[in-house]
């Protein structure tokens, strides 16, 4: 087997989100967590996880906020389409709230005192809202707000009228709001392509938004699919049905070689931050041996380049487990990583903090 001697091994958790620790680096095989018991001097996760039933606000097409605390106040459908010029203006969000009656506490720039944890989830290609409110709701019962970025496949198609604009609003966001500190990127499938984006947008733009990779300190990604994976991987997000997919796939194929200057080089830039580790945080990898799209020597040749690097990388490779399907087919295990996970980086601690005040 592939990765034999390299996966993750969870052991000794005896609660569904109990806290769970890891060895230190030096007793830590590469890509690899083991040895994982609970913690008696720890506060145990089921301490500060609150289950609620919280709203969220449509920013655009592509973005949703999901606030871990239902008490704060979010503007009415009427006026959401003002929220993205709003977070662009300080001022304007200022009046806004003095018109309108919000408290310090309502959506805005800084919109909250304290600084909160924020995951931002970055969602696979065609990916249905039932599915993904599950990890929104993981993240907001542990006291993380959640970012939901979204993609079609005309954005991933056309990424400088499609994709780079949605990080672009992403980027404003953040920006607008330094209270949503420390940052966690959880991302899925072509989730990867559109992070990427991201930061090959704060690399141009580094002098306005390299302070945003501070805030940046840990990586899940879950089934990522690579450069290579985008025909296969989008042909099969679209239909079930094997020859529209045979026909879909060549034709992609064909796009990237024809559509090399306006397409496939944005892809390459993208592809090269994810190979590099721009963000420099460790990464959480969740892939399975017979997922055909983000196929485990494909996310090989990434994390093996991080831990050469120096980064901390951990794997978790199931035998079997479908594409984007692994938190459903092993809903506790995989939050027993992620949950170890958070541990090691220390932001289950923020998220502790947060939930006290």
């Amino acid at each position: 087997m592939l990765f034999q001697g390299r996966l993750c091994a969870l052991v000794g958790t005896t609660s569904r989100l109990s806290t769970v620790a890891l060895r230190s680096a030096t007793e830590l095989r590469p890509a690899s967590l083991m040895g994982l018991k609970a913690q008696t001097h720890v506060l145990p996760a089921m301490a500060f996880i609150q289950f609620r039933n919280v709203h969220s606000l449509k920013l655009s097409r592509g973005i949703e906020f999901f606030p871990a605390s239902s008490d704060l106040p979010l503007p009415k459908n009427s006026i959401q389409k003002l929220i993205l010029k709003l977070i662009e203006d300080t001022v304007l969000c200022k009046a806004f709230r003095q018109k309108f009656g919000f408290s310090q506490t309502s959506l805005g720039p800084a919109y909250a005192e304290q600084s909160r944890p924020m995951t931002l989830l970055f969602c696979w290609l065609m990916s249905k809202e039932k599915h993904i409110r599950k990890y929104a709701d993981l993240y907001n019962n542990m006291g993380f707000d959640v970012l939901k970025v979204r993609v079609t496949p005309y954005d991933l198609l056309r990424p400088t009228k499609g994709s780079q604009i949605v990080v672009e609003q992403v980027l404003q966001f953040l920006n607008a709001n330094p209270s949503q500190n420390p940052l966690l990127i959880h991302g899925f499938s072509v989730g990867a392509y559109v992070f990427t984006e991201l930061l090959v947008k704060v690399e141009k733009e580094f002098d306005k938004h390299g302070h945003l990779l501070d805030r940046m300190v840990g990586q899940i990604w879950d089934s990522p699919v690579d450069l290579e994976g985008i025909p296969f991987g989008t042909s099969r997000a679209i239909t079930n049905n094997v020859t529209i997919q045979n026909s879909i796939q060549k034709y992609l194929e064909w796009y990237l070689k024809v559509r090399y200057n306006t397409s496939t080089i944005h892809y390459e830039r993208a592809s090269a931050k994810m190979h590099q580790n721009y963000v420099g945080a460790p990464g959480l990898f969740f892939i399975s041996e017979n997922d055909p799209v983000a196929t485990p020597k494909m996310v090989a040749k990434v994390y093996n380049k991080w831990e050469g690097n120096g980064h901390e990388v951990f794997v978790k490779c199931w035998d079997k487990s479908r594409h984007v399907s692994h938190y459903r087919m092993y809903q506790k295990e995989y939050e027993d990583h992620v949950i170890a996970f958070l541990e090691r980086i220390r932001l289950l601690e923020s998220a502790r903090r947060a939930a006290s005040l």
